[in-house]
């Protein structure tokens, strides 16, 4: 099949599409889909991050939100590749983008179909919809005429000016973002872009602290192609993997780069909605003990990836031990410490990465496990988000491909066979780490750490050189089970043995986000919240990026790749409710 007829059929699905929906023709839908089909959206056509599984479904869902958001003008996109076959596994799949209108903004539509084996029509398999702008709310202008700003007074200088700004002493803050991560900040640059008002609190003394003070290990495990920031892409120079300095050193540069404002040495202290007054009342508190109200119409929670404090076990007689027990939160490397053996708790990738700094460092290193781990090459990871590394695709097409790609069935079926192909490469390392004594598993049925990520956010480490000293016996592993009672030496086993340990690190991870949201907004906020960041039934990141339980409160989080676009996407919504295009018929209801 030529382009050309690729295009026609694109055209003729597209135009019954728009026919249908701008009718509410349910009959009409329901023969342009396939069955099963599915539908997700990130805020175009739900004012939210939504997904529809089953053609039924489907086409009920888009009839009822037709009405009021008025979805029109499908047309081929002019800023999308043209439509085009795609291999899907050895599947064909018609791949097209399309732009087009609502009531309130403007959307592209991602359509996946396949040929109907009857009439060798096109159907959609799957569609997705994205909230690209707002209509009225259009982005600022590029390089505002004049000096960028209206003097207070004569001779009042730009810097002056923003110092004074900086200071909301006239004004309240539209947003306040809680955190100045990668996660406060995009957020605050999407925000800022669209003209909203936005201050950034963080607890740190300097922007890039939250990494700065991370353990000296730490690196990414995944590729540079795929953690570029909003409106501002890493230099060519940078290293493919980065280390936790060299991005603390960005985020200040990208704070200031974007003009943000940021109070830092700043700690989030309480907030409570005031539904009467559609705002928040906030305390924050500086590192000098002055406190301070706020009143924003939306807070954005934007403190962690996936977690939030860390989760330290309590452990019958762990307190006879006589040396130092710490989280992996605290560690920072083994220079520090001047040890000679240490036992870490924990298999997942903090635990890896401060087992092979120990080793680097000449300490003997036993990690126990308490539970199966999932563990892949990172080269093998790499293939999960090909994508991304490919030059000749834009990052932006990636990401919105991504969006499509994580309609929940169709996630856990690429998982699966991901999973299964990366352990048949990696055969020769699982082989050894299961002979050094590793228990390894397979996720949640066989999906492996593609799902964990989502779905627990542990669980599995994507190999930097830590796997091959295990499997060399070079770094040791013990099952936690076998533990009879910790000793002042450190652990007694079964068997009578002693682990010697002159540190304990505790790499078990961080409690739930809905824990730190209710000890900083109540429980009955917490409660109206309910789960962030673990799959929700739809199969979305619960709470993530669109709305919440609770009015006015967002999150933010996950992966550089998923905050790129979800910042993107947050802000848009936040800018749609400051606007007053959210009615009460999309609220999210709270939580149960």
């Amino acid at each position: 099949m030529n382009d050309l007829q690729v295009e026609t059929e694109a055209v003729e699905w597209v135009s019954a599409f728009d026919d249908a929906i701008g009718s509410r023709d349910a009959a009409k839908l329901k023969d342009l889909f396939s069955d099963p089909a599915y539908f997700r959206d990130n805020g175009a056509l739900t004012w939210d991050y939504r997904q529809f599984h089953g053609r039924d479904v489907v086409v009920s869902t888009l009839v009822g939100l037709a009405g009021e958001i008025q979805p029109h003008r499908f047309r081929i996109s002019s800023d999308w590749p043209a439509p085009n076959l795609q291999d899907h596994g050895g599947n064909e799949i018609f791949e097209a983008f399309f732009d087009f209108d609502t009531k309130f903004g403007k959307g592209v539509l991602v359509l996946n179909a396949v040929r109907d084996g009857a009439s060798s029509r096109l159907r959609a398999r799957a569609i997705f919809t994205r909230l690209e702008d707002l209509h009225g709310t259009e982005p600022l202008a590029r390089h505002p005429a004049g000096r960028g700003y209206v003097s207070a007074h004569p001779g009042q200088t730009w810097k002056q000016h923003r110092d004074a700004a900086r200071q909301y002493l006239d004004r309240e803050p539209e947003v306040v973002v809680v955190g100045a991560g990668q996660a406060g900040l995009t957020t605050a640059a999407c925000l800022r872009r669209l003209g909203v008002d936005v201050l950034n609190i963080d607890r740190y003394d300097h922007v890039g602290d939250s990494w700065n003070k991370r353990y000296d290990a730490l690196y990414l495990h995944n590729p540079i192609e795929m953690n570029g920031f909003p409106f501002l892409p890493f230099p060519p120079h940078y290293p493919q993997y980065l280390p936790k300095d060299l991005i603390g050193d960005w985020l200040d540069i990208y704070a200031r780069y974007m003009d943000l404002t940021v109070w830092t040495g700043t700690e989030f202290v309480s907030a409570t909605y005031d539904a009467s007054a559609d705002r928040w009342d906030a305390v924050v508190r500086s590192s000098d003990g002055t406190e301070r109200e706020l009143h924003p119409r939306h807070i954005v929670w934007a403190t962690g990836g996936i977690g939030g404090k860390p989760f330290v076990p309590t452990w019958d007689g762990i307190e006879a031990f006589a040396g130092k027990v710490m989280h992996s939160s605290q560690y920072t490397g083994a220079a520090d410490y001047g040890i000679k053996k240490a036992i870490i708790i924990g298999v997942a990738t903090s635990a890896h990465d401060i087992a092979r700094n120990l080793h680097d460092g000449g300490v003997e290193v036993t990690m126990f496990q308490r539970g199966p781990v999932v563990v892949n090459n990172v080269d093998t990871a790499n293939l999960a988000y090909a994508g991304y590394l490919d030059p000749a695709i834009p990052t932006e097409l990636v990401d919105l491909r991504y969006g499509i790609g994580l309609i929940n069935p169709l996630r856990e079926s690429a998982s699966r066979a991901y999973h299964t192909m990366a352990q048949d490469i990696d055969r020769e390392l699982l082989d050894g780490l299961k002979a050094a004594g590793l228990e390894l598993g397979d996720g949640v049925d066989g999906q492996g750490w593609l799902d964990l990520f989502l779905r627990t956010g542990g669980g599995y480490y994507l190999n930097t050189g830590t796997s091959e000293l295990i499997a060399a016996g070079k770094i040791k592993i013990e099952q936690f089970k076998r533990i009879v009672e910790f000793v002042p030496a450190g652990v007694e086993l079964d068997d009578g043995s002693i682990v010697q340990g002159d540190i304990i690190v505790l790499a078990t991870g961080y409690q739930s986000r809905k824990s730190e949201v209710a000890s900083v907004f109540g429980q009955d906020i917490g409660d109206r919240v309910g789960e962030i960041a673990r799959l929700d039934p739809e199969g979305e990141w619960a709470s993530m990026w669109g709305q919440t339980g609770q009015r006015g409160l967002w999150f933010n989080g996950g992966g550089i790749n998923q905050m790129r676009p979800g910042s993107q996407r947050l802000a848009l919504l936040i800018k749609a409710d400051l606007a007053g295009y959210i009615s009460e018929t999309f609220r999210r209801k709270a939580n149960g």
